[in-house]
């Protein structure tokens, strides 16, 4: 009797084997298109037997994951968000900065283009007006490519301080992961686990790794804590008193850690790369250009006269300084409200002559931009060209991670992804292995059944 009571037993965990491997087996199906699955199985393990068969015992179910694989992934996620915010942030840029009608380089060109004219009729009214509109015209590019700069800037900061508020979330997501995984080590909450830490490098560059305590631990920006084990660090930005430039804190407890020169991966980074470098690479380019351009076009104007004699006019509002230059071009008052105080004949030579006029045609042609190696139309392509090239940079590197990105959801697919024809042939082997058990445990019943009635 006690051997065929345990030939029930050995049958009865013959079936719970295999409706647990039904189970998984399901369950990998059903999650076919679940975004961030990654495929299950149980590990069946034969018993000792005592004293001579033994049955099968269950263990798992185990999820199936590559963390040399994972690693990789989250690096490829840092850096295709980096050139996804870059690529977008600047394209942005260089179609507010040059519009295909009335950009910089057009109104540079109209401006020296008025000019001509107006050195072949010193006197004439009408000409005297348009050089006047066209100089409004100039100040006006330059005024209107500063102006989408430093709105570029405060977007970007807008866009830095709620990718912080959404890096904060996901790390708080990746801690309540970790909790709940020291009690019970679900591979879905693996599964979740590793897609919040995914979009963490994703958005903020950060460092993931699995210790021997199966704690996920998250650093940023050069060794900076965020995510340690159940605890996750506030991610805040915070303004610059004096630029208003949003800087990144780690804020855990009375611990405060400004991260953000460190930050260099994920949209974040790629956030901070742009307003460091393309934006301020482009304001200093424009101030220099509008500096050199009312600064040298002044020294030609005011050693002229005007018609009436009077000489000492600038065309252009002096710039004190580089910085500042490009938002404060401004045509002189003197001569916005009088173009008859454009100044374009030696003094002393009388109302009709055009040697000043041709003195500011020539700068044209002459290279006093761009630290003396370009003329100013030149320079404005330069700088107009600079945006656009770094617009092309940054979209070209984007395609490439992307590429990247999808060469290693292949690889994670083979090993994770589920196969639906693969699961169907494991549903159909554990069901009839299930059923093998139900007949076995029949055919012991029956024994059991026979001994009991003949007794």
């Amino acid at each position: 009797m006690s051997g065929l009571l345990g030939l029930l037993d050995l049958g009865a965990g013959a079936m719970t084997a295999q409706n647990a491997g039904m189970a998984v087996a399901s369950r990998n199906t059903a999650n076919v298109n679940t975004e961030g699955y990654s495929r299950q199985r149980i590990i069946l393990q034969s018993e000792l037997g005592v004293p001579l068969v033994g049955g099968v015992r269950v263990e798992g179910p185990e999820r199936l994951d590559d963390q040399l694989l994972a690693l990789r992934e989250r690096t490829s996620d840092s850096s295709r968000g980096q050139y996804s915010s870059l690529s977008v942030a600047t394209a942005d840029l260089e179609a507010a900065i040059a519009p295909s009608q009335g950009n910089m380089v057009q109104a540079i060109a109209a401006l020296f283009g008025g000019l001509l004219d107006l050195a072949s009729a010193p006197l004439d009214a009408s000409l005297r007006t348009e050089m006047v509109s066209r100089a409004n015209g100039t100040a006006s590019s330059f005024v209107t490519a500063s102006e989408a700069i430093a709105s570029s800037r405060a977007q970007t900061n807008a866009r830095v301080q709620s990718m912080a508020k959404e890096a904060e979330r996901l790390a708080a997501q990746v801690a309540a992961a970790n909790r709940a995984i020291a009690v019970d080590h679900d591979p879905v909450l693996a599964d979740k686990r590793d897609q919040a830490a995914r979009g963490l490098a994703e958005l903020i560059g950060a460092q993931a790794r699995i210790d021997s305590d199966g704690q996920m631990r998250i650093t940023v920006g050069g060794g900076g804590m965020l995510v340690d084990g159940g605890r996750a660090a506030q991610v805040v930005g915070v303004p610059d008193s004096t630029t208003g430039d949003m800087h990144i804190e780690l804020r855990d407890g009375n611990h405060v850690s400004d991260v953000t020169d460190n930050i260099t991966g994920g949209k974040i980074g790629g956030e901070l790369a742009f307003r460091n470098q393309t934006l301020t690479q482009a304001q200093s380019e424009l101030d220099q250009l509008a500096y050199d351009m009312a600064t040298q076009i002044n020294a030609i104007h005011r050693n002229n006269a005007a018609p009436d004699g009077t000489t000492g006019v600038d065309l252009f509002d002096e710039p004190a300084q580089v910085a500042g230059a490009a938002s404060a071009f401004r045509v002189n008052t003197q001569v916005a409200n009088d173009p008859g105080r454009l100044a374009g004949a030696t003094f002393g030579a009388g109302a009709g002559d055009n040697s000043g006029f041709l003195q500011l045609v020539a700068l044209k042609d002459q290279a006093v931009a761009g630290g003396g190696t370009r003329t100013f139309v030149d320079q404005a392509i330069n700088v107009l060209g600079n945006v656009g090239t770094a617009a092309a940079s940054t979209r070209g590197a984007h395609e490439l991670e992307l590429a990247r990105s999808e060469v290693l959801a292949g690889l994670r697919d083979s090993l994770s992804g589920v196969s639906l024809a693969e699961e169907a042939a494991n549903l159909s082997q554990y069901q009839h292995a299930s059923e093998a058990a139900v007949r076995f445990i029949g055919a012991v019943d029956d024994m059991l059944d026979f001994l009991i009635t003949n007794l």
